[in-house]
């Protein structure tokens, strides 16, 4: 997956999360669509692992994606929680408006 393609991934979630206005199903939503495509990974290794070399690979990604996801969520959390202050603090506020034209600024 290329950068602009994670980026515009992250808009999406963004988007996402503004939409699901009060559930709080909404960080669920988003880490599962990160996680199809942004945080799946491969990692190349030149000749054969043993098996405890495996599986000390595995532990460590899965543990760093495990920290990058919740680090995530943090991000999620606060940015629905700035946006909903935005909305109240401004009546002409259009939080989808600013994130859709994010989107078409990255798509150029």
């Amino acid at each position: 997956m290329e950068q602009r393609e994670i980026m515009q991934r992250a808009l999406g979630v963004l988007t996402l999360t503004y939409d699901a206005g009060e559930s709080n199903d909404y960080l669920r939503t988003a880490l599962k669509s990160l996680q199809e495509g942004v945080f799946s990974y491969e990692v190349k290794v030149d000749g054969q692992l043993d098996e405890a070399a495996t599986q000390a690979l595995k532990q460590a990604m899965d543990q760093v994606l495990g920290q990058f996801g919740w680090f995530t969520a943090g991000l999620l959390y606060a940015f629905h929680g700035v946006a909903q202050a935005y909305e109240n603090d401004c009546e002409d506020a259009d939080v989808k408006e600013v994130l859709r034209q994010l989107a078409l600024r990255l798509a150029d």
